[in-house]
């Protein structure tokens, strides 16, 4: 394979030898770096991954979970990784709204090449097993009652921008809670120290079922296969309040097309596979592979949504 004079300069910025390229890819075990945390429901869709792609290429696939910072750390992990053998697997907030939200951010989204979407997210409006409501409707009315009496938490990103905006919308006052940690917001809803959260489908599914939280609604356009009796926030009256997550498949811009495209073909033939699909879509999860054209859209327009929704969100909570 002839090499550029333009293609050079980003050979050695990642520290691999020209004659590298020439080979297919992968030749040696790759690093799938998160900022998903060990342990959360939406981890097993990342191990099933990892799992899926280790026996595809005959290479070990090591994911390295590195939570904190909104996605900031994984990022810049990834991005220091000087090795093309990597990839990097996120939810939407480090494109989506952490260029909105975070003054001198460390990174440029356009480091990142998008590869394929992996998963589409439910994303669940859920309450204190001890808050007398049934659903999302009967939150909101318990709300209007008791205006900034009712505590609430999100995960982090767009998934909180979009409920403040809905709770905006619905004129209901209610007082933010914030949390470093999922399992910390997990501990105080199950106990009743808050009464409302956001986060996805995936994370609430294992605590619903042990009965130390309440599920209200669904926030995307459909119900999930998980929870089919899960009303949508639309079914239950509130049409203008829908946003999913989505969690992607991302390459260094410095990796070369083929590196790319050995990515997205694997990931394709990933999501295609019937036993992986219905784990994912046991867990809460929607299995879906796009491309990078599809990747790139929801970015683009989960970021209007993000702009659109930040001023109900003040920095403080």
């Amino acid at each position: 394979m002839k090499l550029s004079r333009r293609t050079l300069p980003g050979l050695l910025a990642l520290g691999v030898p020209a004659r590298a390229w020439a080979e297919s890819f992968p030749v040696r075990p790759v690093r799938l770096i998160t900022p998903v945390p060990a342990g959360v429901g939406g981890e097993a869709t990342l191990r099933l991954f990892a799992d899926g792609l280790s026996r595809r290429w005959g290479q070990p696939v090591t994911a390295e979970n590195r939570p904190g910072g909104d996605g900031v750390i994984a990022a810049m992990a990834f991005l220091g990784h000087q090795d093309d053998h990597k990839l990097f697997l996120s939810f939407a907030g480090p494109f989506t709204v952490n260029p909105s939200t975070i003054p001198n951010l460390p990174y440029r989204t356009e480091q990142f090449a998008p590869v394929s979407t992996l998963a589409i997210d439910h994303i669940a409006v859920v309450a204190s097993p001890s808050l007398q409501a049934a659903n999302l409707a009967d939150a909101v009315r318990l709300a209007r009652a008791g205006a900034g009496t009712l505590a609430w938490a999100s995960s982090p990103g767009g998934i909180a921008i979009a409920f403040a905006a809905f709770a905006a919308e619905q004129r209901v006052v209610l007082t933010r809670v914030q949390y470093r940690a999922v399992p910390d917001m997990l501990n105080d809803l199950s106990e009743g120290r808050i009464q409302l959260a956001v986060m996805p489908l995936a994370t609430a599914l294992p605590q619903a079922r042990g009965g130390r939280l309440k599920l209200l609604a669904v926030t995307n356009a459909t119900r999930s296969a998980a929870a089919p009796d899960l009303a949508t926030a639309a079914e239950q009256g509130f049409p203008k309040y829908e946003f999913e997550g989505f969690v992607g498949v991302f390459a260094d811009a410095r990796q070369p097309a083929t590196v790319r495209r050995a990515l997205e073909e694997a990931t394709r033939a990933i999501v295609a596979d019937e036993a992986f699909a219905s784990r994912v879509r046991a867990a809460g999860q929607m299995p879906f592979a796009g491309g990078p054209a599809d990747l790139d859209a929801r970015i683009i327009a989960q970021r209007v949504l993000v702009q659109d929704g930040l001023r109900h969100l003040s920095p403080g909570g």
